[in-house]
């Protein structure tokens, strides 16, 4: 998933600094975890390395795995975390659907 939106928030830009290589075996506790449905797990974290520098992240991942990505990015406000929380409901609300088999609606 490398089409997320990743915003400056209006903050520093650390395009002069070379990335930092993620440590696979760091462990990232989340802030809020919104539920499981379809295999996967609906998280919300904190992340400060990304290159928009401090962010609320909503992260997806197989819930029988260690692995997750980012979905949306959000600064880290109150007004960010009411669109985190909105975020991560509405995809929460999309694997129960896939769950429960429902298919789309006949016009």
């Amino acid at each position: 998933m490398t089409n997320i939106i990743r915003p400056h928030f209006g903050g520093r830009t650390r395009e002069a600094e070379p990335p930092e290589a993620p440590d696979p075996h760091e462990e990232y506790q989340p802030l809020h975890v919104y539920g499981t449905a379809a295999g996967y797990l609906v998280a919300l974290m904190e992340d400060a390395r990304g290159p928009e520098g401090r962010c609320l992240k909503v992260v997806i991942g197989a819930a029988s795995k260690n692995t997750i990505e980012a979905v949306a990015v959000m600064p880290p406000t109150d007004e960010g975390r009411v669109d985190a929380d909105m975020a991560a409901m509405a995809v929460l609300r999309a694997l129960e659907i896939v769950e429960q088999g429902g298919a789309p609606a006949s016009a």
